[in-house]
């Protein structure tokens, strides 16, 4: 699951995790609060709006989190706890933000944090093919 924080763009790390997304190498979810959220801050940039869209599997958590002090960030963490996802993948690891290194079984890592472990290596490969 990947929360977009900064629109990717091909000089950092979030660039190549929205490419492995959209490229079928690994889910990504969201749920409708997800969807507002990113129009919202999306809202200028509607070919992205439109990918981001169209990639995302919808879910619909049946509970509501509170773990994360910065509220809109709770609802992600719904669907990375709902949809039983390895890791939930942020730029907003700061303070009041994603700011523990898991929430139950999901792992919080930054983009680049994910692409220099075994597995994201591994996806990079992947994409390279």
């Amino acid at each position: 699951m990947l929360k977009l924080a900064t629109l990717p763009n091909p000089h950092n790390p979030a660039a190549f995790i929205w490419e492995l997304g959209r490229g079928g190498l690994f889910s990504t979810h969201g749920s409708p609060e997800t969807l507002a959220e990113y129009h919202r801050v999306l809202a200028s940039h509607p070919r992205f709006l439109d990918e981001v869209q169209e990639s995302l599997e919808l879910c619909y958590p049946l509970f509501t989190a509170t773990a994360i002090a910065h509220e809109p960030d709770n609802r992600f963490l719904e669907v990375a706890l709902a949809v039983q996802a390895d890791y939930l993948i942020t730029v907003n690891t700061a303070r009041g933000h994603f700011d523990r290194k898991s929430y139950e079984a999901v792992r919080v890592v930054t983009p680049g944090e994910f692409l220099n472990q075994p597995r994201g290596q591994a996806y990079l490969r992947k994409l390279a093919e």
